[in-house]
């Protein structure tokens, strides 16, 4: 495919390699490109659920980020210390927080669906809506980090 279709002067990369073509495949081609980002989520009882793959072996898994995992990671947030549920890991890199703890049952490699503060929120308050989870959990839960907070702090 080609993505440049002016005039072409010799020696400039035009990219063309990006989408590859018949003799090659670029970036945007290969057997893995379906599952490139194509983390699915669902929400249960449970949790969310995270439908994604290993990254080195492509065995499909389901993990769940259980609701209160997720209250303590939407806790966080500018101008506080950073909190982090049981087992999970704080990434400097994109600001998310994943946990540490779940592997491929294949090749034992680790997994890590990652979550903001922000998205955990959103996800605890739309389980809240829909009364997937009780509004006694909620304030235990929100008891337990005013607690923890002020023994960090």
């Amino acid at each position: 495919m080609t993505v440049f279709r002016g005039q072409r002067e010799q020696g400039v990369d035009y990219f063309d390699d990006v989408t590859g073509n018949n003799d090659k495949a670029g970036v945007f081609e290969g057997a893995g490109i379906d599952d490139y980002e194509g983390v699915k989520e669902t929400v249960s009882p449970d949790g969310v659920k995270v439908r994604m793959n290993c990254r080195k072996c492509n065995q499909a898994h389901e993990v769940t980020l259980e609701w209160q995992e997720l209250f303590v990671v939407g806790s966080n947030g500018p101008g506080r210390s950073l909190l982090t549920p049981t087992g999970w890991q704080y990434s400097q890199n994109n600001g998310t927080l994943y946990p540490t703890t779940v592997t491929c049952r294949k090749c034992r490699e680790p997994l890590c669906p990652q979550v903001t503060p922000d998205e955990a929120r959103s996800r605890v308050n739309d389980a809240v809506s829909r009364s997937l989870i009780p509004m006694g959990a909620v304030q235990q839960w929100n008891d337990q980090v005013t607690a923890w907070r002020s023994q960090a702090g």
